[in-house]
């Protein structure tokens, strides 16, 4: 199991709107080309057997990868944790000659769950953004902020919480933050690294 980052102290909450929170230690590929060049949307789907999200804030999964979208020539490739070097390998290979690049950062951030029923409560505390099922659903992701920490999120696989991309230089203010805003309801130890 990958190491993942020290939670700051709380005391575990039995209550029923308690958040759950969790790290997962993904491996975390950036990939820039241009998403208008046929030959390069080609070359990435069949590196990673899926096709590259090209509308904005959208994400696309399938069991193994999540591709996120985060600009108009700029993607995050997520998958299981020591398949890092794998997955640039196979988009380098893939995308040859062509005017691409592809970046390991694993190092440089954290993946962060936070489910349950106040999971949307909490980053409405700190985030400009609505995240209603109706407003913000499965297949969106963003790039915002979580009061000034800069995160990219995405709803979780089973819709049931959001998992955010946070800078591993922000990772101690984000779980501050996180503790003190979840006060009213508490955490729930259920999930926590």
């Amino acid at each position: 199991m990958p190491k993942v980052h020290q939670l700051p102290a709380f005391a575990p909450s039995s209550h029923p709107l308690a958040l759950r929170v969790g790290q997962q230690g993904l491996a975390i590929v950036n990939l820039r080309g241009n998403s208008q060049d046929p030959a390069f949307l080609d070359a990435v789907e069949r590196a990673l057997g899926l096709a590259l999200p090209v509308q904005a804030c959208t994400t696309v999964a399938n069991q193994r990868l999540r591709l996120v979208w985060v600009g108009p020539d700029d993607w995050f490739v997520f998958g299981p944790h020591g398949e890092q070097a794998a997955l640039a390998e196979a988009l380098r290979s893939a995308l040859g000659q062509q005017h691409a690049a592809v970046t390991d950062v694993s190092s440089g951030y954290f993946v962060v769950s936070l489910t349950g029923p106040s999971a949307r409560d909490l980053l409405a505390q700190g985030c400009p953004m609505d995240f209603h099922p109706n407003a913000f659903d499965v297949d969106q992701a963003a790039t915002t902020h979580f009061h000034k920490v800069g995160i990219t999120l995405w709803r979780a696989a089973d819709a049931s919480g959001f998992e955010l991309l946070v800078r591993r230089s922000f990772i101690d203010h984000f779980w501050q933050l996180v503790v003190a805003g979840s006060r009213e309801f508490g955490i729930s130890d259920e999930l926590a690294a």
